[in-house]
């Protein structure tokens, strides 16, 4: 019996539809904190149960019947993630979980490789090995999607690309790759006690990317690279907290800068400058590139504001 959570989130919803496709609904399992979302699943025959990560005792119960179970990891970094991956861990443990397999971080693995998001990805790791159960890690890289989403539509708008990672390299992945390397080891793919560095195709600084956004675009878009203490400096003048505990009641957005900014730098340091197979592997075909996705999601894009000549 198969188990993916959190299948109110992208990867955890393709996930789950391409293990039932490989299997049946009777042999799937889905957890999920929306009533609407676990509905729609429990109209085709799925076993849907409403949970989430801070229930300890709701999780063991959710997570009875299965041997297989897909751990998605939450969303809020730093202790507050560890805490409810402890609830996860251990939960699967007492319901007789036999194999987990855990979207994690690339480089987790290396003791050089340090970000507050690396942390809570080495700590998880830790807990799983220590658990008694056998595991998968998909050491995932960047997510292309937030290139060709997120940043695409703030660099349109704000006519800037703003970072740290100076010439560091990443091989961006699509989502879309991560859940179909996901579904292949929980469907029994792969090597037992492994992890696998899952990336896209080609290695890209992010001021190519910022030109990849203003080519396609048509917006002027100026790439500014900044140092670690001017990054905290800016996301302080916009009210973000340094860590997860803080007050984010001003801050623009739902991240940390602590986060952000130590992310930026493992970027530099050159720890996402890695290209691998897996996907083609697991998959039978090619990963997607990060221009490849920009322009499918072109039309979604704001339009470039206009600007005017003196």
């Amino acid at each position: 019996m198969y188990i993916v959570t959190g299948v109110n989130g992208y990867i955890g919803a393709a996930a789950a539809e391409l293990v039932l496709a490989g299997s049946s609904p009777d042999q799937l399992i889905v957890t999920s904190r929306n009533e609407e979302t676990l509905a729609s699943w429990r109209d085709r025959g799925v076993d849907a149960r409403k949970v989430d990560y801070e229930d300890a005792e709701a999780l063991a119960a959710a997570f009875a019947g299965g041997t297989r179970l897909f751990m998605i990891s939450a969303m809020e970094a730093g202790p507050n993630r560890q805490r409810q991956h402890r609830n996860a861990v251990e939960a699967a443990q007492r319901a007789g979980i036999q194999h987990i397999v855990y979207t994690s971080f690339i480089g987790t693995e290396r003791p050089e490789v340090n970000s507050v998001e690396v942390a809570d990805h080495k700590f998880t790791e830790a807990l799983i090995q220590g658990s008694g159960l056998t595991w998968n890690f998909l050491r995932n890289n960047q997510y292309a999607d937030a290139m060709a989403e997120n940043q695409a539509a703030i660099a349109i708008t704000s006519g800037q690309s703003i970072g740290n990672a100076g010439d560091g390299q990443v091989a961006f992945v699509a989502r879309d790759d991560v859940a179909a390397v996901a579904a292949a080891i929980l469907l029994g793919a792969g090597e037992p006690n492994t992890g696998y560095d899952v990336t896209g195709p080609d290695l890209l600084t992010y001021r190519e990317v910022g030109e990849m956004i203003s080519e396609l675009s048509g917006a002027p878009i100026t790439i500014v690279d900044l140092t670690d203490d001017e990054m905290y400096a800016m996301w302080d003048a916009l009210g973000v907290p340094r860590d997860a505990s803080g007050d984010f009641s001003r801050s623009p957005v739902p991240w940390a800068s602590d986060g952000m900014v130590t992310f930026g730098r493992m970027i530099r340091a050159g720890h996402l400058a890695r290209v691998t197979d897996v996907v083609e592997r697991f998959t039978g075909r090619k990963p997607r590139a990060l221009r490849d996705l920009m322009v499918e999601r072109q039309p979604s894009w704001p339009a470039p504001t206009p600007t005017t000549e003196g």
